[in-house]
């Protein structure tokens, strides 16, 4: 066998040289890539960063699907507590007058206490030197139960912001005879 000369058994490992100088400039290069997708995924994951992806993606559709039902839990809660709301004590008129001629210091007041329906009642107590009255006067849905005095009107438009309805035309069966105010109650004090 006859002896080939240096530059061609060179010629013919050159591609093999340049394919292993590729070959370790690409592994090196993978190398690099791999510690830097290293800083992508937790401490201590043995997972790719594929693998580490996915299991993000269903953590966050989990997530979204936790936040819509928070959604609509609070937005329920919010329906419930506008409705709550409605008949809660919310609104108050305080009127503050003389009653009597003998008195002074505007000591008789009427009080609206309502709530987001003008369902509620106005208390008015009428001061003298010798008594006090206490009258209780029932509103449901802004229309009173009985006749109101001027500051009783006076204290309900405080309240809401508007005159009370019209009172219904028939009196209450229990009405007393002879007081001034039908199904008034009063109480006096010494």
């Amino acid at each position: 066998m006859a002896e080939l000369p240096v530059w061609v058994v060179a010629a013919a490992a050159a591609p093999g040289v340049v394919a292993l100088v590729l070959c370790v400039f690409l592994w090196r290069g993978l190398a690099r890539a791999r510690e830097a997708n290293r800083v992508l995924l937790p401490d201590g994951a043995k997972t790719s960063l594929a693998d580490g992806q996915a299991a993000l993606r269903r953590g966050v559709e989990q997530l979204d699907r936790g936040l819509a039902a928070l959604e609509t839990l609070v937005a329920d809660g919010s329906t419930r507590t506008a409705a709550d709301l409605l008949t809660a004590l919310r609104f108050q008129g305080l009127v503050r007058y003389n009653a009597y001629r003998d008195m002074g210091g505007q000591q008789s007041w009427s009080l609206a206490l309502l709530d987001g329906n003008s369902t509620g009642a106005v208390v008015t107590s009428l001061h003298a030197r010798d008594h006090a009255r206490v009258y209780l006067k029932e509103f449901s849905e802004g229309r009173p139960a009985q006749r109101l005095s001027p500051e009783e009107q006076r204290a309900f438009t405080l309240a809401t912001g508007r005159e009370p309805l019209p009172m219904e035309d028939t009196p209450p069966a229990d009405a007393a005879e002879g007081m001034d105010e039908p199904n008034a109650t009063s109480r006096e004090s010494e």
